[in-house]
């Protein structure tokens, strides 16, 4: 056998090998998020311990690892259907586009039709809900935990006093490059213009832009668009 043909072999092993591992992943993960939906459950807190035990194992890097290369599956369908899998809760017609990082899935809520942009951040660690008819634009991060810098051991407060979850209302729309950060409601067709950075809550219908972001305008309150957003264009 020559070098050549050696190569190619040990290319073409590790290319499935990827997805060999995703697949061995995916159905204690998918054990997981039921889990995490359904806490009360003896059963499935049984089922779920082969999950936590590769998790463990694998410095919590497995459901990164799985989520990540599910978000670059070319096909709009599968994506979702996964998601739901791994436990998200995703009405009909939703769209997530390439490269999505979604945290906790199973504590993610996204309503009919909505549109999740390429390389969106969506961290559900300490709850997202998405209205119906949402659009995310290009890159933007929405994150519902973070670092506590008064802390001496700079730990982030899962179980604190302070709303750290984020609700984002029906017909809303997060322009490219808008960060969303924990514990912001953001109020029905409001529009969060692109690059600002959403500190508090928005009220429905406000423009606001800057960072912080601030309110600059009023939106319309006679809205009436609904995205059929699942004939999104194939192999995408």
């Amino acid at each position: 056998m020559t070098m050549t043909e050696r190569i190619l072999i040990l290319a073409v092993a590790l290319l499935y090998a990827k997805w060999i591992l995703c697949a061995l992943l995916y159905p204690p993960l998918a054990l997981w998020g039921l889990y995490q939906n359904n806490r009360r459950s003896k059963l499935l807190k049984a089922l779920a311990v082969p999950a936590w035990c590769v998790e463990r194992l694998l410095r919590f890097g497995g459901g990164r690892f799985l989520l990540f290369n599910i978000s670059a599956l070319p096909s709009v369908r599968l994506r979702r259907l996964l998601y739901k899998g791994l436990g998200a809760h995703i009405g009909s017609e939703a769209v997530f586009h390439f490269r999505t990082e979604i945290r906790a899935p199973w504590a993610l809520r996204v309503g009919r039709g909505s549109i999740i942009g390429d390389n969106a951040i969506l961290d559900a660690r300490c709850g997202l809900t998405i209205g119906k008819n949402v659009n995310l634009s290009s890159n933007v991060s929405i994150y519902t935990l973070q670092h506590d810098h008064r802390d001496p051991y700079f730990r982030c407060p899962f179980n604190g006093p302070r709303k750290m979850s984020v609700e984002i209302g029906d017909r809303v729309w997060l322009g490219s490059n808008v960060i969303v950060l924990p514990g912001v409601s953001i109020g029905e067709g409001a529009v969060c213009c692109a690059g600002c950075v959403v500190t508090k809550d928005v009220e429905p219908y406000a423009v606001v832009a800057g960072i912080p972001a601030h309110k600059v305008g009023d939106r319309p309150r006679d809205l009436r668009y609904e995205f059929k957003a699942d004939r999104s264009c194939r192999l995408y």
